[in-house]
């Protein structure tokens, strides 16, 4: 018996090429086409499909509503890369897989290699199927014999027909009626064989006291007739009720002999429905006033035509919003093309979530809400318009704002701080590849800054920064990028200089010139300027371009060694970058043959640092590497693995780490004190982009035997500057089969929070720069408790590096940190000295 599997997709040629593939890949498969889980409901319904593959068109935003529709059957879904969120909200409603969507059709030999696995894994109920077998009409016949059978069909007919039905004569006799008629209406059969008239059966009726008490149980259409008994003409339709509840609709119609047909129906169900259809509605109206959503229909052209909810929030009222469309209501985050994208999307029919719109409340206040709507579609399959539901978003998105601009902004100066800028220059260094012209890296640092705030104090230096980044703002484009690097150093990303590298350099010392000259002027500083304050800086300039490549380490280094070169040249002035300065390149040379030799020689072991819960117990360790040098002794990480990062051999160290922590729970695991215990492991983002890191990975897991599930990799925010769909199924790969991620050092990179809710992480790392301060700076306070609601709302457990004091401990525990990292519970150790510390818990147990 073949298999059957339902393909719900609208792109009709995609179809074509997935039947295709099947009939090929999977030949005991019955493959059957649909467009859309709406048009396919009654499919849905009524039959057992082995596999429902779900094609996502590009527009679709929601996967709750087609995924409710094809509930009880195993659903595969086909999305576009962009669309992969989609996913984790369908894992949720009980997605069994999904592929992502490449171009030529080429994913469909893995799509079809799920789809066997997933076969293979289900069992399937057969049911038989059943034939139906006719017979020839009896043509052959005497006509006499011909019209008993009519007759005797006829009879059949009426019996088995579900209204009661009356047919008179000319007369006004009742000539043909049913059985059915007899059970509805409760008439002895006696009373028909005597063709009564219509009027004798009503007044019979009557008498019985069917209608009930001054004829209630019929309805105003019917009324009058029935207590005339019926003589007059009758209506062409009314309702009534049986004394035992039921209601039968009556419909008379005139047929060309001169007599009426007269027909009942329980229409029973019907009213009941429709009653509980009222109440239905009732109870939605009562929770929309409840709610602080609501909700919202358009017709076809997009004007609203019903409200349910209280829209005060937006300060409006439903009179202002009827018979207008949303882009007539316009929004102020949405330009022309936003809205022709956004009606394009409804002119295919295609379902909206979250449309953010940005609007100005009558009072002037700005407020945010976000919309999500699905078709209605008539029986034909035409759009007859929208329905959906609305929400205010507006703290939403001011805590969303309030955690960016504490991240990337600097709290003095508002200046874009080193994180952001580092970002900045990331894009800039990618971009710069693909234009013909150059950009150039102002280092800025201020002279004697730290004479003024020793003789005047830190609040005189406050306010010569907050001066100077004002004057550092107009004195270049606002294309360009000016930030507060930290202390009195500021740095200036200005792009778009000239293709040829003497011209932009010209250019770049033009600007310098211009700053240099603006911020030796006079400052104003004082409560209310009553004294005056000279200074001067410095400048490092690098120059950047198509010929010049570089990474953004090593830009700022450069910027860096040409202003303390300017600083050397007498200060107030500036200096470009010279490629004599790197005299230190021969000793990075030679530590990098060394680590090479290293490798070679297992000169590199594993220390571990504990990771302990509010108790103070153990519950894993991060694995560090250290490098035992035979002249130099132990090496610490930070001596050597940038290094390694920029020459590649950060991958065979970064191997030689995660087969060493593989074979270390292993270890762990003969002992029942160190079984639970988990081992992080950081990754490079080189290591992790290598094309068979998940292979080796995997292979390394599976040669000793480690519990995947001990394991887990920490991964920074620089990873997901570039091709974060590639990141995100290179760790759903590694999800599956156990491995946990976490994000470290969180909060000092730039990672955009649509991205975060995508990971599949499992932790986030409080970098040890925000927990340092934490009891002193009110900014990485408010940092340190927005990460952990932000965890907290993402279902994410949280560990706080860098803890060296009571007090830092305190602290977090309060704001609901749930684990701790750093010296307070001991610095990075040999294995042996972790686990001989576990001895004595041992010992107390016992």
């Amino acid at each position: 018996m073949m298999t059957p599997v339902l393909w719900l997709d609208e792109d009709s040629a995609h179809a074509e090429a997935a039947q295709a593939e099947l009939e090929s890949s999977l030949p005991d498969c019955r493959f059957v086409h649909g467009r859309s889980a709406e048009t396919a409901a009654g499919s849905l319904a009524s039959q057992a499909w082995a596999v429902v593959v779900l094609c996502m068109p590009p527009a679709a935003r929601d996967v709750a509503g087609p995924l409710a529709l094809c509930a009880g059957h195993a659903v595969v879904m086909c999305l576009n890369p962009e669309q992969e969120a989609l996913a984790a909200r369908g894992f949720r409603c009980g997605l069994a897989d999904y592929v992502l969507r490449a171009p030529r059709h080429s994913h469909l030999p893995e799509l079809m290699q799920r789809l066997r696995g997933l076969l293979q894994r289900r069992q399937g109920d057969g049911s038989a199927t059943r034939s139906v077998r006719t017979q020839p009409a009896p043509y052959a016949m005497g006509p006499l014999h011909y019209l008993q059978q009519q007759r005797q069909a006829l009879q059949l007919t009426l019996g088995s027909m579900s209204q009661g039905i009356f047919k008179t004569g000319v007369d006004g006799r009742i000539q043909v009626y049913n059985q059915r008629v007899l059970e509805l209406l409760n008439l002895p059969e006696s009373l028909l064989t005597t063709q009564p008239t219509l009027a004798e059966v009503t007044q019979a009726q009557a008498a019985r006291g069917d209608f009930g008490e001054s004829y209630s149980l019929v309805d105003e259409r019917g009324q009058a007739y029935v207590a005339q008994g019926a003589v007059a003409q009758s209506p062409a339709l009314y309702w009534r009720a049986t004394r035992d509840g039921r209601t039968l609709e009556v419909r008379t119609t005139a047929v060309h002999d001169g007599g009426v047909v007269r027909t009942f129906t329980d229409v029973s169900d019907y009213v009941r429905v429709e009653a509980e259809l009222r109440k239905s509605e009732a109870r939605f109206r009562s929770l929309s006033d409840l709610s602080s959503d609501w909700y919202w229909e358009t017709d076809a052209q997009g004007r609203f035509v019903q409200l349910v909810g209280d829209l005060s929030i937006n300060g409006i009222t439903p009179a202002d919003v009827l018979g207008r469309t949303r882009w007539d209501m316009g929004a102020l985050n949405m330009t022309e093309a936003d809205w022709a994208a956004h009606q394009g999307v409804l002119a295919s029919c295609q379902p909206f979530r979250d449309l953010e719109l940005q609007r100005r409340r009558p009072d002037g206040t700005l407020h945010w809400i976000a919309v999500s709507g699905v078709p209605l579609l008539d029986d034909a399959g035409q759009l007859r318009g929208y329905r959906g539901v609305g929400r205010d978003i507006t703290q939403r998105k001011e805590v969303e704002s309030q955690i960016e601009r504490l991240a990337f902004y600097d709290a003095l100066t508002g200046l874009p701080n080193r994180r952001l800028l580092l970002d900045r220059l990331q894009r800039s260094l990618m971009a710069v590849g693909r234009r013909p012209g150059h950009g150039a890296l102002l280092f800025i640092d201020l002279d004697n800054f730290k004479d003024l705030n020793d003789t005047q104090g830190h609040d005189k230096g406050d306010q010569l920064l907050v001066q100077v980044a004002q004057r550092l703002q107009g004195c270049v484009r606002a294309t360009d990028t000016v930030a507060r690097f930290g202390g009195d150093e500021f740095v200036v990303l200005v792009e778009d200089l000239s293709s040829t590298a003497a011209q932009a350099s010209a250019e770049a010392a033009l600007v310098a010139s211009y700053i240099i000259t603006m911020l030796g002027k006079p400052y104003t500083i004082g409560v209310e300027g009553e004294g005056t304050h000279h200074s001067t800086p410095s400048i490092g300039i690098a120059l950047f371009g198509p010929q010049q490549p570089c990474t953004v380490d090593e830009l700022l280094k450069h910027a860096d060694l040409a202003m303390y070169q300017a600083k050397a040249a007498g200060r107030n002035t500036q200096r470009f970058f010279d490629p004599d300065m790197q005299a230190a390149a021969r000793a990075r040379s030679a530590l990098q043959a060394d680590l090479r030799r290293g490798l070679q020689q297992q000169e590199l072991q594993l220390h571990f640092q504990p990771v302990v819960d509010c108790n103070g117990k153990l519950q894993g360790a991060e694995a560090l590497v250290r490098w035992s040098h035979p002249q130099r002794g132990m090496v610490a990480p930070a001596e050597f693995i940038e290094m390694a990062e920029q020459t590649g051999l950060i991958l065979p160290l970064g191997q030689w780490v995660l087969e060493a922590a593989c074979e270390q729970l292993v270890a762990w695991s003969r002992s029942s004190l160190t079984r639970a215990l988990f081992l992080s492991v950081n990754v490079s983002v080189r290591q992790f982009r290598q094309t068979d890191f998940v292979d080796q990975l995997l292979e390394a897991l599976h040669r000793t035997g480690a519990n995947p599930e001990r394991l887990k990799l920490e991964l920074t925010e620089s990873l997901l500057l570039t091709d974060v769909e590639d990141v995100i199924a290179r760790m759903q790969q590694l999800r599956d089969r156990g491995v946990g991620f976490s994000l470290d050092d969180f909060g000092t990179g730039y990672s955009s929070l649509s991205y975060l809710k995508r990971l599949p992480l499992d932790q986030l790392k409080i970098d040890q720069g925000f927990v340092r301060d934490v009891l002193t700076d009110p900014n990485d306070a408010a940092i340190v408790r927005t990460i952990l609601a932000l965890a907290n709302s993402l279902d994410l457990s949280v560990v706080a590096e860098g803890v060296e004091t009571a007090g830092q401990l305190e602290f977090l525990k309060q704001h609901g940190c749930p684990a701790f990292q750093g010296y307070l519970f001991g610095r990075p150790m040999p294995v042996a000295v972790l686990e001989a510390a576990l001895q004595p818990l041992s010992s107390t147990r016992s």
